[in-house]
């Protein structure tokens, strides 16, 4: 038994069991004693609490859901004196927003429909939040006039897999996808020809002199934009050397860097007038099947931010130098530039883009518009400016590969680091 498991014990071991209320109380109670007892657990241990708090997060999310179905199968809210089931549930929950709990009852009353079965059971065992159950749902209704009979109970598996182990952007990201393939001709093109039109952009003076920022973008300008600014907003080390104060790391908060990007942006634009500079890195890539593409009617094209885009979007976006489309199954620009050159070049950068999906080192995640192309084998040393010599990092790992002088497998699908 790890030191984990036998700490949860030790709070858990005295809990009685009378009824439900008490259960919870105790099991409350216990839960509020939890940074007391984390003395008892190992370092090693602490992932493993964070996992299990989240599994039980997750798990009260359902909980809920089950509690409102049995509340309205049983009358429980028709003989109360509140108007509606979400009325009864903040009643009753001080501490739900008032669109949680309304969340909360849709989605209590859409997997109680035979036709949602698969999102249900995912309900019942405690592995999908409310709010990503909702998103899926709200994704499918988009798609599901245009299904072939049978196709439905599929598509409702595809996105529920998803919600369960992505984000909310995947799960919309995997809509968009259902719409794109099984929807009406170029369905996808007006959807976001419609989206375009609600494109909005509010400033606001504050009385403290700060200026809100406030709006929404349509799926093109929502991609344009971020291939600006993601370069921009990369984690800026504060010192080189990880074993240094703050390991080197930016000290500033995502949300902080994305507002200087912001304005770093409009004053390079502002001081270059029409010839604003442009870099490798801020320029959008896009993965797209080359019958998708030279057809423009059905299927899609992704981002590596996870964007989905028309193919007609694609063949626009195209037209300027900012994208690079990796077409699926055409003849691209050759990869392997080989010893004649040092640097990558923007077809390979675009390549390890969509291989290595961000730093490639075990545990980081960063994005790779905030990585460098590192060659695993020293160009000085032999190795070739090629596909498989090169791997993304970010700047931080970057600098802790080569004070180590660790290396890495190489293939044409991943990379594997000897840490």
């Amino acid at each position: 038994m790890s030191v984990c498991s036998r700490t949860l014990e030790h709070m858990f071991e005295n809990i009685a069991v009378e009824g439900p209320v008490g259960f919870l109380a105790a099991v409350t109670e216990q839960l509020a004693k939890l940074p007391s007892e984390l003395w008892r657990t190992g370092n090693d241990g602490f992932a493993d609490i964070a996992a299990a708090v989240d599994a039980l997060a997750v798990q009260l999310d359902c909980t809920r859901v089950g509690l409102v179905q049995e509340a309205e199968s049983r009358g429980v809210v028709a003989e109360s004196s509140c108007a509606s089931s979400t009325d009864w549930l903040l009643a009753h929950s001080e501490h739900l927003e008032p669109a949680e709990a309304a969340r909360t009852v849709d989605v209590a009353r859409l997997c109680a429909l035979p036709k949602n079965q698969v999102m249900a059971a995912a309900i019942s065992g405690g592995t999908l939040t409310v709010r990503k159950a909702m998103t899926a749902l709200r994704q499918l209704g988009q798609v599901e006039h245009a299904l072939a009979p049978g196709k439905r109970e599929e598509a409702l598996a595809s996105l529920t897999v998803m919600a369960q182990t992505g984000y909310d952007r995947h799960v919309i990201a995997v809509g968009r996808t259902l719409m794109a393939l099984v929807g009406a001709d170029r369905s996808l093109e007006r959807d976001e020809t419609a989206l375009r039109s609600l494109s909005s952009l509010t400033l606001c003076p504050l009385a403290n002199g700060m200026v809100a920022i406030s709006g929404q973008l349509d799926p093109e300008s929502g991609a344009v934009l971020s291939a600006a600014l993601d370069p921009l907003s990369a984690p800026n080390p504060s010192a080189p050397n990880p074993g240094e104060a703050n390991g080197g790391r930016d000290p500033r908060p995502a949300d902080r860097r994305r507002a200087d990007a912001l304005v770093e942006l409009c004053r390079r634009a502002t001081a270059a007038g029409s010839n604003a500079p442009t870099t490798t890195k801020a320029q959008i890539v896009v993965t797209i099947d080359y019958e998708r593409l030279a057809g423009a009617v059905r299927g899609s094209g992704t981002t590596l931010a996870g964007q989905v885009l028309s193919p007609q979007t694609v063949r626009k976006l195209a037209c300027d130098a900012s994208i690079i489309p990796m077409v699926l199954g055409s003849e691209g620009q050759p990869l392997d530039v080989g010893r004649t050159k040092r640097l990558v070049t923007p077809a390979l950068l675009a390549a390890l883009w969509a291989r290595d999906k961000g730093c490639t080192y075990p545990g980081c995640g960063r994005p790779p518009q905030w990585s460098d192309a590192h060659h695993v084998r020293h160009w000085i040393d032999g190795g070739t400016t090629s596909l498989l010599n090169l791997a993304l990092l970010c700047q931080y790992h970057h600098s802790w590969v080569h004070q180590r002088d660790l290396t890495a497998t190489v293939t044409a699908h991943d990379v594997t680091w000897q840490t």
